[in-house]
């Protein structure tokens, strides 16, 4: 077991760059990387989000996501709204400005979709989507658990 570890970190160690520079890449000629596009694309697709939502769906930290938004509208790609149901939270939604981003993500998961699932059977997809699936949910669990009796709230 302990001579796989090395390989699999490596290969995700690789993975996590290779994926950064090919969206970074693809997304030059806009303000954003790799760093923000998760955050374009989820309210494209999910208008007046949230922060809290997009804490739960994406996985990250509150203190990383108000980076991240906080950025993006300062460049002009999000704007906030009071919800007028509950004053205390703010719905996020992308302007104008940020569409042409959005929409050039969605051609870029379709392209790295594609190059990284080239020569791979459907089954052979769908067996290492669930694996990774569950290795993220393991690490997702104590990696979190950890955050929380840090902060206390365990």
């Amino acid at each position: 077991m302990e001579g796989h570890f090395s390989n699999l970190g490596r290969c995700i160690s690789i993975l996590d760059r290779l994926m950064k520079m090919y969206y970074d890449h693809g997304l030059s000629e806009f303000e954003i990387g790799w760093g923000q596009q998760f955050y374009v694309e989820y309210l494209y697709d999910h208008p007046g989000a949230s922060a809290q939502e997009m804490v739960e769906c994406i996985r990250v930290d509150k203190a990383t996501l108000t980076k991240a938004i906080k950025k993006l509208t300062e460049i002009g790609y999000v704007r906030m709204v009071r919800n007028e149901a509950d004053r205390r939270v703010k719905q996020l939604y992308l302007t104008d400005k940020a569409i042409p981003a959005a929409r050039q993500i969605k051609k870029i998961h379709g392209k790295f979709y594609e190059t990284l699932c080239s020569g791979i059977s459907p089954e052979e997809i769908r067996q290492t989507e669930t694996i990774l699936e569950k290795t993220m949910e393991n690490l997702n669990q104590k990696v979190w658990h950890r955050m929380e009796e840090h902060h206390g709230e365990a």
